[in-house]
């Protein structure tokens, strides 16, 4: 091979490289950025910091739409012990939740942009068929930035309660 066969064969090996490393460059770019984005969120560990200094984890669903938020855990007929679903707030509000054709009863965890619970409610299941107009409201009592549903009566038995401690880890 002559030496100019060699340069030429070195300048395209040089410009693939260059189009290898800018398409990774490009596929990480985009990667930031798709991870990034809440729908592509996929289940959280919520752990409540216990007041024996231990924490007691719970391995979430996350609805992080409106949509989801709205399903929330309707229709299940049950919920695996440690397991529960995260709803992610786009800005802290004031929530209002029901339980329409949700079958498990619940503890619902209110927690502020802190991570703070703000309040603890024990929901219990509606009877079938019950107008909206009747069905119980659970109020959050101050702004919060996210929801946990949890098995009824595990936040009582835990101590978790309004000034509890909790570090929310969001996985893609």
């Amino acid at each position: 091979m002559t030496l100019e066969k060699k340069v030429r064969a070195v300048e395209k090996n040089s410009q693939i490289f260059a189009i290898i490393g800018i398409t990774i460059a490009a596929l990480v770019i985009l990667g930031v950025v798709f991870l990034d984005s809440p729908e592509e969120l996929g289940e959280s560990t919520v752990s409540f910091e216990l007041p024996d200094g231990q924490y007691f984890n719970v391995t979430c669903e996350i609805a992080d739409t409106e949509a989801e938020r709205n399903q929330g855990l309707m229709h299940r007929e049950d919920l695996p012990l440690g397991e529960g679903m995260l709803f992610v707030l786009d800005s802290p509000q004031t929530v209002t939740i029901w339980m329409k054709n949700t079958l498990i009863p619940l503890d619902i965890i209110f927690i502020d942009e802190n991570n703070i619970v703000t309040n603890v409610e024990q929901a219990d299941v509606e009877p079938a068929g019950t107008p909206d107009s009747e069905l119980l409201r659970y109020y959050s009592e101050r702004p919060v930035k996210w929801v946990v549903e949890i098995n009824q009566g595990l936040a009582a038995e835990y101590g978790i309660e309004e000034g509890t401690s909790v570090i929310i880890t969001l996985s893609v």
